[in-house]
């Protein structure tokens, strides 16, 4: 009986039929969850390019303005930020004119204005910003604008993207006035 079963044990080792099918069943997992991953964080990436374009280009267009901004000015630039980024969560954009002055001890928020989860910037905000401000000059103004969008993943990543949100910030300087003004300031 022992002899019986170590030749039919032999024989199975010996055996090459069905090997193809057996590494496919322990490969094929392997390389559709790698798969899966790469998919994942090429979307990712894509998805962060496009929000960060947007946020660039809704920075340029208000840098562009001469005339006041109003409520309908920003909702049409969430549509803007909606139609780039082509995603189905919420969207948040806020849009902040801040002026440098030496004697005033650096940067000042002169107005902000949100639209969706962000609430309005204050001081200690644009402290906790000021960092990432370029230098300016005296009574120098910037417009600082920063969206923020939901992305869902195609394949669920560890660590990819835990809030599930992209936080996008950029400034711009006026182009054709020394400040932008908002409607009610």
């Amino acid at each position: 009986m022992l002899k019986q079963l170590l030749s039919r044990l032999n024989s199975f080792r010996r055996d090459e039929a069905g090997n193809v099918t057996i590494e496919s069943l322990l490969w094929l997992p392997l390389i559709m969850t790698i798969l899966a991953a790469t998919f994942s964080l090429h979307d990712a990436f894509r998805y962060k390019s496009l929000n960060i374009k947007a946020a660039y280009t809704i920075s340029d267009a208000l840098s562009r303005e001469t005339a006041p901004i109003d409520d309908a000015y920003l909702d049409g630039m969430v549509d803007l930020l909606s139609y780039l980024t082509r995603s189905a969560g919420p969207y948040s954009l806020r849009v902040t004119l801040v002026r440098y002055t030496d004697a005033g001890g650096g940067y000042q928020v002169e107005w902000s204005q949100t639209r969706g989860g962000f609430e309005a910037m204050t001081g200690s905000d644009l402290t906790n910003l000021s960092a990432n401000l370029p230098n300016m000059l005296n009574n120098e103004r910037i417009i600082v604008v920063e969206t923020q969008t939901e992305y869902r993943p195609p394949f669920v990543v560890p660590g990819l993207n835990t809030a599930n949100l992209f936080y996008n910030f950029g400034f711009t300087r006026p182009r054709f006035a020394p400040k932008i003004v908002w409607s009610d300031a």
